[in-house]
């Protein structure tokens, strides 16, 4: 039961409950000085197409092959999560100076992103990209609702600019400027 209520079902990773509780963890450790971390929201751009164009079986394999990827590219520190939809998030945590680790993660997934994933079922390799934001703790926010805000908002300013990822703050990527932009 406690492995349904916080788990995805389709890719097996932790879902938004466990990861706000790893973050209330990781933000109880990081104010006392013990560890830094950081937010990685991530959204598969143009998932719908996929969806449309193969159906939901092959969305949800694809599903599935992200969320590989991704605790593949992540440290046995890090929780992955799947948000739902097509988004997951990464919470990167470390000790000293966070944002270099988190900014190195996020490159990667996107370069890593970039090529193909193989769908055995139709012998056929999908491409998709992804638009990446970080937001970092204690800078971007220091509670978990406003660090997965402003990764969110960041993440969005990632799918604007269209090549790689964006930390909150940089490239436009403010709470003042999605307001505008709504």
């Amino acid at each position: 039961m406690k492995r349904r209520a916080f788990h995805d079902r389709l890719t097996d990773l932790p879902n938004r409950a466990l990861l706000a509780e790893r973050m209330e963890e990781a933000l109880a450790n990081a104010g006392t000085g013990e560890a830094a971390l950081a937010l990685l929201v991530l959204d598969l751009n143009d998932f719908k197409q996929v969806n449309d164009a193969l159906g939901h079986h092959y969305g949800d394999l694809l599903l599935q092959k992200v969320g590989a990827v991704l605790a593949g590219l992540a440290r046995a520190s890090d929780t992955v999560a799947r948000l739902g939809g097509d988004e997951f998030a990464i919470l990167v945590v470390g000790h000293g100076p966070i944002a270099g680790t988190a900014v190195a993660m996020a490159e990667r997934i996107y370069k890593r992103l970039l090529e193909p994933l193989w769908l055995a079922d139709l012998n056929l390799s999908v491409q998709v990209a992804t638009s990446v934001g970080i937001a970092l703790f204690p800078d971007h926010g220091r509670d978990p609702t406003t660090l997965l805000q402003h990764a969110d908002i960041a993440m969005y300013a990632a799918k604007r600019k269209g090549n790689g990822p964006v930390v909150f703050g940089g490239d436009g990527a403010t709470v003042e400027r999605l307001m505008l932009f709504s």
